[in-house]
């Protein structure tokens, strides 16, 4: 059996939308599987997998608890249904980890932990350290982050590698839209220090000088505060928001409208989801090298370019290169989708995740130390 256990789900991120491709991709293949979650808000897609008769178990917020105590019964709840032998998988480090960690070994099975961020992202203190040691399985969704387990955290085992399972969205590229106006997108959640959209809309001030541009933001966030930098720098009429979207219908018409996509974060983990859809759909993407973004574009030019946006003036050359490219029909949405099939799709990420969770034989005994005693010890 396999525990999926999250506990801090929030809405529709990256680990939620992960949780719910994998869970979809497991049954789909008749394995054995329940989750465990805590929910800050309500997560839509926990519904679908819940109306797809997966056995969820959703512990919400209630009036007047904390989030400590939610995780003291979130894994009051995993210690009851584990068995000798059962895997338990971690979307990110939890906020108890080496609690969990040694309540999962009492009960005699395995847990296994994925980076959400970079471990470079990631600090840990001597507690942290001691249940990354402990883990049994540590998983990377990128290549490039490897080495960091053992600068950040002084981990010498074996790092498993393992792109993050999502769903296709498309079955195939996006043909590209008429220009000019040349239209640039950033796709995701407006965080203005996290995303770097501010060297965004500053390096943007220089591109509509010369060039028929405009700039579309989608997604929910700090809209009020861009707007006003983007009418401080003076580019307000030549940028567009566009406010929250709908991960599950919205897509199409927002990829089918951009030639190009920014994604200039300051830290992230892997590939994430934005860039993942992206590539499917055929979209050329200038992002920064952090994190395990380089795993995606990395000497693969025809598919994306990676600019540092702190270099602001390398950051506008790489956009402008881009431009360039897609005005003379140099970039094809097909070439681009080219490095998702076969690497980066779901076949691909359940492959490499099934080495890891699904090589192991479960037991049928439930674990049988105290209760009291096991909770006691968190």
């Amino acid at each position: 059996m396999i525990h999926l256990y999250y506990d801090t789900a929030s809405g529709v991120g990256g680990v939620e939308t992960e949780l719910h491709a994998l869970s979809m991709k497991l049954l789909r293949e008749g394995e054995s599987f329940q989750v465990f979650v805590t929910e800050a808000e309500p997560v839509p897609l926990f519904d679908e997998l819940e109306e797809k008769g997966i056995e969820m178990h959703r512990l919400p917020r209630f009036p007047g608890d904390r989030w400590r105590v939610r995780q003291r019964v979130l894994m009051a709840w995993l210690w009851w249904h584990l068995s000798p032998g059962d895997w338990v998988y971690s979307p990110r480090p939890p906020n108890a980890y080496l609690q969990l960690v040694r309540m999962v070994h009492r009960c005699g099975a395995k847990i296994g932990v994925r980076w959400s961020l970079a471990p470079k992202y990631r600090p840990g203190d001597d507690q942290f350290k001691t249940a990354v040691e402990e883990t049994d399985a540590i998983i990377s969704t990128s290549e490039c982050t490897v080495s960091q387990f053992s600068e950040e955290y002084g981990y010498d085992g074996k790092v498993h590698v393992s792109p993050l399972h999502n769903l296709c969205l498309f079955d195939e590229p996006l043909p590209m839209p008429p220009g000019p106006p040349w239209k640039i997108g950033f796709m995701g959640r407006i965080d203005i220090e996290h995303k770097n959209l501010d060297r965004v809309l500053q390096g943007f001030t220089q591109l509509q000088e010369d060039r028929d541009v405009k700039l579309h933001f989608y997604g929910g966030g700090e809209l009020d505060a861009l707007s006003s930098l983007a009418s401080r720098l003076g580019v307000r009429s030549e940028t567009v928001f566009h406010g929250r979207y709908d991960h599950t219908e919205d897509l199409p018409e927002i990829v089918s409208d951009c030639h190009l996509f920014l994604y200039p974060s300051r830290h992230e983990g892997g590939p994430c989801f934005t860039l993942l859809e992206l590539v499917q759909a055929g979209r050329f993407v200038v992002a920064s090298p952090v994190g395990g973004i380089p795993d995606l574009y990395e000497g693969y030019p025809e598919s994306g370019a990676l600019a540092d946006p702190d270099d602001l003036e390398g950051f506008v050359w790489e956009i402008e290169e881009a431009l360039n490219r897609i005005e003379a029909g140099d970039i094809r949405p097909d070439a681009v989708r080219s490095r998702y099939e076969g690497t980066f799709d779901m076949e691909s990420a359940h492959a490499a995740w099934s080495k890891v969770f699904l090589s192991k034989a479960s037991s049928d005994h439930h674990c049988q130390e105290d209760q009291a005693t096991t909770i006691s010890k968190m």
